[in-house]
C-alpha cells in the first residue's frame, strides 16, 4: 500500500482512495476511518434546554409528525437531525434500522417474535416498550445482531 499525504490550505479533511475498491485491505481501511469518526455525544432537546448524550444511551430514534424524537430510560427528547442523517451516524454504533421511521439501539433489545404477518416484534431490555421490525428491515436488523 502507497500513502500520500498532501497539504493543502483548506479545514476538511479529504481521503481518496485509488485501487481495488473492493478488496479487503480496502474494507478494513474504511472500517477503520469508520470507527475512528464515532460521532461522540449527540445533542438532544426538550423544552428550551440541551441535552449531551452517548449513543448507548439512548433506547430507540423514532420519526414521526415531522419530528425525530429520541427515547432514553429518562424520557424522550427531540433531536434537529433527519433520521437518515442518525442512521448514517449511528450505523458503526450499534443502531440498526428496522422500519421506515425507526432506529434501535442492538445492545437493548431483549427479544425478538416472529408475527403471522411476516414481521417481528421487538421488546426491549427493562421497558414495556414493543417495536415492530419489518420484513423490509429484518435481514440488515439480523445482520447487526
Amino acid at each position: 500500500m502507497k500513502i500520500t499525504l498532501e497539504h493543502t490550505d483548506t479545514a476538511e479533511v479529504e481521503i481518496i482512495i485509488r485501487g481495488d475498491i473492493s478488496s479487503k485491505e480496502v474494507s478494513s481501511l474504511l472500517e477503520s476511518l469508520k470507527s475512528k469518526t464515532s460521532p461522540g455525544k449527540l445533542i438532544l432537546h426538550r423544552e428550551d434546554e440541551q441535552f449531551p448524550t452517548e449513543p448507548k444511551d439512548i433506547l430507540y430514534i423514532e420519526a414521526a409528525n415531522n419530528k425525530v424524537c429520541a427515547i432514553t430510560p429518562s424520557g424522550s427528547f427531540d433531536t434537529k437531525l433527519k433520521l437518515y442523517e442518525l442512521k448514517e451516524i449511528l450505523d458503526n454504533q450499534g443502531f440498526a434500522q428496522i422500519n421506515k421511521s425507526t432506529l434501535v439501539n442492538i445492545d437493548k433489545v431483549k427479544s425478538v417474535q416472529a408475527e403471522f404477518s411476516g414481521n417481528y416484534t421487538l421488546k426491549l431490555k427493562d421497558r414495556k416498550d414493543t417495536l415492530t421490525i419489518s420484513r423490509k428491515y429484518f435481514k440488515e436488523f439480523k445482520s447487526k445482531i
